[in-house]
């Protein structure tokens, strides 16, 4: 499906009400789920080490080198030339800080009352113990379902209106790099929630160690690099920088529309048809054609403070012009 064309910022009453009746919901959703969970981990007396552990675990030193190992390869080898100062990197970067320092812990809180509801209303999808496959099966099966479970939330946020609308803010970057991983709206990380399952139900057999989500979580971040790299071969396996900025393309490629979903695997967009390898052409141009979300490079005059501000703040807005899937 083709990205949404801008629209009138107050498009048909009934659309417009829905689209942001479905924001609030997942809102509400959310807050219900951290209330939920931040009573189980003070009702176990876990919530401070809980929270450390998962930032420890989602921005520890791992990630940090990883994303700076990925800046300077992007100083060598840059798809498109950028100042490393530029606007777009240090509003990316503010990203960064408001993931690692308030969305990892409100998210820790969400995913672990996510994981008691599904305890509690659907203990019937926990799988028991099975003694005769081996733990390193167990755990390979459960990232690959993670990462097919986030492809299906990713393709959601692009097919329903009211998720579009968070998920925009993400595809509204013009000057891609490895920071603009984590150019989200936090509400958007809820949509994400179903990753968590193939673990709850095959926790009985084994853990994921930590160290295998941790390398999960590096891989996420290559794809979003403004680099060239098509990684060789490897890249029909393993989603790679050039791969992906076809998904951020800022205009329709041809009559298949928004195409490369996967985030860590190819395979996903193979089987769905949507898959669209690099052909060593020119880096595609990225971003929401017509700036339907606030962005640092119009000439607004805003500030960076503002222009998050303003883009965390529009989802919310009755009147707006991200309404439409893309």
């Amino acid at each position: 499906m083709s990205r949404p064309v801008p629209r009138d910022p107050a498009p048909g009453g009934t659309a417009r009400w829905t689209s942001w009746s479905g924001v609030v919901a997942v809102g509400l959703g959310a807050v219900g789920l951290g209330v939920v969970g931040a009573q189980a981990l003070v009702g176990a007396g876990d919530l401070p080490s809980a929270l450390a552990t998962a930032q420890g675990r989602t921005v520890g030193p791992a990630l940090i080198a990883v994303v700076a190992v990925l800046v300077v390869a992007e100083r060598l080898w840059p798809a498109v030339p950028r100042t490393l100062l530029a606007r777009a990197h240090l509003v990316d970067a503010a990203y960064l800080a408001l993931f690692a320092v308030v969305v990892v812990p409100l998210l820790t809180l969400v995913e672990t009352g996510f994981a008691v509801e599904t305890s509690r209303h659907a203990h019937f999808l926990i799988v028991g113990r099975l003694p005769v496959v081996p733990q390193v099966l167990v755990v390979a099966i459960t990232l690959v379902g993670i990462d097919a479970m986030n492809w299906m939330a990713h393709v959601a946020n692009h097919r329903s209106v009211a998720l579009w609308t968070l998920h925009a803010l993400h595809h509204s970057q013009e000057d891609m790099s490895v920071l603009t991983t984590f150019r989200t709206h936090p509400l958007v990380h809820a949509t994400y929630l179903g990753a968590l399952l193939p673990a709850l139900i095959l926790g009985a057999s084994g853990a994921v160690p930590a160290a295998a989500l941790i390398a999960y979580g590096c891989l996420v971040t290559l794809p979003h690099a403004n680099l060239r790299w098509t990684l060789g071969p490897f890249g029909r396996l393993l989603v790679s920088p050039a791969y992906h900025r076809l998904h951020h393309a800022r205009v329709p490629l041809g009559a298949r529309g928004t195409v490369n979903y996967g985030f860590v695997l190819v395979c996903w967009d193979q089987l769905a048809r949507c898959a669209l390898f690099p052909e060593g052409t020119e880096p595609v141009a990225t971003g929401i054609a017509g700036r339907p979300v606030p962005v640092e490079q119009s000439a607004s005059g805003r500030g960076s403070v503002r222009v998050v501000l303003a883009q965390l703040g529009q989802p919310f807005r009755v009147r707006r012009s991200t309404d439409g899937p893309s």
